[in-house]
C-alpha cells in the first residue's frame, strides 16, 4: 500500500514539475519573483528560463536573489530597477552604490543600449592633494592619499592631479546627487525590422495571454482531478482489500475455536466418568 501510494505522489509531483517546465519555456512575460513588478519580455529574456528565440542578443537578464540583474562585460552586474517598454527606458541600480564609477567604466559602444538623459563630457581627476572647496571629490572613488574629482573639460588641470578619462555623462558628482541610481536610465533602440517584431509580439502575447491561461489552466485542473482521482481510488481499493483479508482471518480464527469446543466437551465427559469407571473395577475385584 505504500509503495503504490508512493507511486501515485510521484506521478502527481512530475505533472507539477512538467507544468512548471512548460510555463517556463514560454515566451510570456515572466519575473524573477513574485513581489517584483518588473515583467521581462521581449526584446528581453531570462536567460535561465527563456529559450534564445523569446529575446534579442544583447538583451539577456537573469535572476540574483530574487532581483533581476543585466550584466556589463566593461562594469559587471548592474539591477534593473523598472522597465519601461513604452519609454524603451531601463532604470538601474549599482550595487556598489558608485554611480560615477559606473559612468567612468561602462562601455555601451558594444551593447544595444545608450544613456536616456543627455550627456555632457566631464574629465575624471586624480589628484594627490584636495582642490579648492568649490570642488567636491567623490567619495567611494577617494582614498586618504588619492582624491577624485568630476570636473568640466575647461578645468585647468593642477600639477599635483592627473587626468584619468574623458567621458559623456549625464552629470557631474553631486551630494545632492549621488545615490545609486540617479542617472542610471538607458535606452535601446531597434532596427525597423526588429521594433516591428516587438510590437507584433508584445500585442500577440497580450491577447493570447488570457485566452492561454485559461484553457491551460482546465487542462492542468483536469489532469490533477484526475490524478487525485486516481490516488483516491487506489486507497479506497487498498483499504477494501486490508478489510477483506482482515475479515476472512477473523472468519478463519472463529472457526478453529467453534471445532476446538467439542473435542473439549467430549474430553470433559470422559474425565468425568473416568473416576466412575475406576470405582466399579475395584468393586469387582472385591
Amino acid at each position: 500500500m505504500d509503495t503504490l501510494i508512493f507511486i501515485s505522489l510521484f506521478i502527481l509531483i512530475l505533472h507539477v514539475k512538467a507544468q512548471a517546465n512548460t510555463n517556463t519555456n514560454s515566451c510570456s512575460p515572466i519575473n524573477c519573483s513574485n513581489n517584483s513588478d518588473i515583467n521581462i519580455q521581449f526584446p528581453f529574456r531570462l536567460q535561465e528560463f527563456q529559450p534564445q528565440h523569446c529575446g534579442l542578443s544583447g538583451f539577456e537578464l537573469y535572476c540574483k536573489q530574487n532581483r533581476t540583474i543585466v550584466h556589463f562585460p566593461s562594469y559587471g552586474d548592474l539591477v534593473i530597477k523598472s522597465i519601461s517598454y513604452d519609454l524603451k527606458k531601463l532604470d538601474l541600480l549599482d550595487p556598489n552604490n558608485c554611480v560615477h564609477e559606473v559612468f567612468l567604466n561602462l562601455n555601451l559602444s558594444h551593447t544595444p543600449f545608450n544613456y536616456y538623459y543627455i550627456l555632457k563630457e566631464y574629465q575624471y581627476l586624480n589628484c594627490s592633494a584636495q582642490l579648492s572647496a568649490s570642488f567636491l571629490q567623490v567619495p567611494c572613488l577617494s582614498g586618504f592619499a588619492h582624491h577624485v574629482y568630476v570636473v568640466e573639460t575647461s578645468f585647468v588641470m593642477p600639477d599635483f592631479c592627473s587626468h584619468v578619462k574623458t567621458v559623456g555623462i549625464p552629470f557631474s558628482y553631486s551630494p545632492f546627487l549621488s545615490d545609486n541610481t540617479f542617472g542610471l536610465g538607458l535606452t535601446w533602440h531597434l532596427e525597423n525590422s526588429q521594433d516591428s517584431l516587438a510590437t507584433k509580439f508584445t500585442t500577440s502575447v497580450q491577447q493570447e495571454a488570457g485566452h492561454f491561461k485559461k484553457l491551460s489552466d482546465i487542462a492542468n485542473d483536469k489532469a490533477l482531478a484526475c490524478i487525485i482521482l486516481f490516488i483516491f481510488v487506489v486507497v479506497m481499493l487498498l483499504n477494501i482489500k486490508k478489510l477483506s483479508h482482515s475479515t476472512k482471518r477473523m472468519e478463519v480464527e472463529k472457526e478453529k475455536e467453534n471445532q476446538k469446543e467439542p473435542h473439549a466437551a467430549i474430553l470433559g465427559d470422559y474425565e468425568a466418568l473416568k473416576p466412575k469407571r475406576e470405582f466399579m473395577a475395584n468393586a469387582n475385584r472385591c
